[in-house]
């Protein structure tokens, strides 16, 4: 869920159960020595970089056999060891690029072993990509999950929030304390059931953002939804599920946006629809939820008009009211023990708590700006991008780079007197992706991912996933190769290239996470998890009791429910792998 101050309202519990979990279980997810072959587990596209990491083996030579005879296919020399800090070990690499004929293979290291079966193919990727994609499907609230379109995952409608309730802290005159208003629809957040207007924000941004980039794969993709016949990209129809429900979450009063829709705590491990007898409440307007709403909505407009005319319409009218409450108040902080202070009931849900909103101004200006090419919405974000000096890479908190990527993508529909600055734009967005660039020509494990500490939080996936959107963006820009194959590292390190050994999207692979922090799979009776979620991955977040089978960051992951550290999903980390994974293979 990736949200800091949900920390503190949990640890305690958490901790307490992790720690009796870790104590009693005998599984070591990663070793510590012995022969190890790690790779992208899905395989590989025809013409890019192949390679592998090899653990506990000096230096020697490699085979790539094919699996129908065992015939040599490939043969090379391992490249000399490094020693990858992240992870304390030392790995060689086994490069067969220039091996691009479609089929099955494994690989082999004489003395050191065999790796499991991959495949090299144009359509590698197709099933993931359809998965992680769908994913949201199963994340739909307020909607019945079927077997027609859901399998063994159906599940009965739940949470219809057709009577939330409106908490003291989001109180009005026109809407004063318990009055009753309808927000159905949207995503659960993650791995509970409340909705969260901050982090769908990112989230319909990031899925919009990899249909732009990836038209022709999108609109030819089927995720088997109810819309699908719909003659609508599959992909806009599950964000359109979710914005009907963002929609309902400003006030039409007066243009203001509640943060969120929740319960007072959360639930325990049941379905949604066995969680009886708890109130639903919309919980205080504040600028960031606002401008969030106001970015999204401004995007939405220009995206979905070909396909959603009306409401595309009626998005660009919402999205300027909210530009106009969030300028009349700038700085309305969600602050929850602050409000747990002054209000009942107690809200202990997740708080995106997010008190630095220049960056959420200007994302949110640049989108209005391309949607009514009004110069006043241009002025403002580039008065803020030509004065930062850092830009971080996209995350629910930090958002300043959305707007650059849509002004730089869009910058062919914008007049020249209006983008003379832009060059701004493109140097700041080159400077960071060069800077990831470095990181995976220097990197012993040849990924852009995982060369430093920072890179290792919560959702450290979705810190990968968002720099390999970064690194498409700034291939798009330049047409510079090694801007892409640093970005096909980072999809091989999420999918099996990583010291753990796991593909970390549950469904895929030879070895992915059986036990996501997903309260849905926990409860729902299946063996396998709902397919095509991402989990949080490695983690250096020191909890309370809580221990890792190894001190190394880049190792430190534990396949368990109860470890949220590590196994939390989100629907903020699934969209940027949805982005990497179709832009990567658009052109195949």
């Amino acid at each position: 869920m990736n949200k800091s101050s949900m920390i503190k309202n949990r640890n305690v519990i958490k901790g307490l159960l992790c720690i009796c979990l870790f104590l009693l279980s005998s599984a070591v997810v990663a070793q510590e020595e012995g022969e190890d072959i790690y790779f992208n587990q899905l395989g590989f596209l025809p013409n890019v970089e192949k390679v592998a990491s090899i653990r506990g083996v000096e230096q020697g030579d490699f085979l790539i056999r094919r699996t129908a005879n065992n015939q040599i296919a490939f043969s090379g020399q391992l490249e000399k060891a490094a020693y990858w800090k992240s992870s304390g070990e030392k790995i060689l690499i086994a490069d067969f690029s220039k091996l691009q004929e479609e089929g099955e293979y494994y690989l082999e290291v004489p003395g050191g072993g065999k790796s499991s079966k991959f495949t090299i193919s144009k359509d590698c990727f197709k099933k993931v990509l359809k998965a992680t994609s769908k994913a949201y499907y199963y994340w739909r609230s307020a909607f019945p999950i079927t077997k027609e379109f859901g399998g063994e995952w159906n599940r009965p409608l739940a949470h219809p929030d057709t009577v939330v309730f409106i908490h003291p802290s989001a109180a009005s005159k026109k809407r004063p304390v318990g009055t009753v208003i309808s927000a159905p629809g949207g995503w659960y957040d993650a791995g509970d059931y409340n909705k969260y207007v901050v982090n769908s924000g990112i989230t319909c941004y990031s899925l919009m953002s990899a249909y732009e980039f990836s038209k022709q794969r999108f609109n030819s993709l089927n995720l088997n939804i109810p819309e699908s016949n719909d003659n609508i990209p599959d992909i806009l129809n599950e964000v359109y599920y979710n914005l009907k429900w963002m929609m309902s979450m400003q006030d039409p009063h007066d243009g203001g946006v509640y943060h969120k829709l929740t319960t007072a705590n959360f639930a325990g491990e049941h379905m949604p629809h066995q969680v009886k007898n708890r109130k639903r409440f919309v919980v205080q307007k504040t600028t960031a939820a606002t401008l969030n709403f106001a970015a999204v909505m401004a995007m939405s407009h220009r995206v979905l008009k070909k396909d959603y005319p009306k409401f595309a319409d009626q998005c660009l009218l919402a999205a300027e009211k909210a530009w106009t409450w969030a300028g009349r108040y700038p700085e309305t902080f969600y602050e929850q023990e602050e409000l747990n202070k002054k209000y009942d009931p107690d809200i202990n849900t997740g708080a995106y708590d997010n008190k630095k909103l220049k960056d959420e101004f200007a994302w949110a200006a640049s989108e209005l700006f391309l949607s009514t090419k009004n110069n006043e919405y241009l002025h403002h974000a580039m008065n803020y991008y030509k004065t930062i000096h850092h830009i971080a890479v996209p995350s629910w908190g930090n958002t300043a780079m959305l707007g650059i990527y849509s002004l730089l993508n869009n910058r062919k529909n914008i007049p020249f007197s209006e983008r003379k600055e832009f060059h701004i734009l493109n140097r700041k967005l080159l400077k960071m992706a060069d800077a990831l660039l470095d990181s995976y020509l220097k990197s012993p494990n040849r990924t852009a991912f995982g060369n430093q500490e920072a890179h290792f939080k919560w959702g450290s996936n979705a810190i990968a996933a968002n720099q390999g959107m970064l690194l498409l963006q700034a291939w798009r820009l330049t047409g510079k190769q090694m801007y892409y194959d640093a970005a096909y590292s980072n999809l091989d390190y999420i999918l099996g290239r990583n010291a753990t050994g796991y593909c970390f999207v549950t469904g895929f692979g030879h070895q992915n996470p059986k036990y996501p922090h997903h309260r849905i799979s926990a409860a729902d009776g299946v063996k396998e998890p709902v397919p095509g979620l991402l989990v949080g991955g490695a983690s250096n977040m020191k909890l309370p009791a809580l221990q890792f089978p190894s001190k190394y960051s880049a190792k430190r992951y534990h396949d368990e429910y109860k470890c949220y550290v590590t196994n939390e999903v989100a629907i903020n980390w699934n969209a940027p792998l949805v982005f990497l994974i179709s832009g990567l293979s658009n052109n195949f």
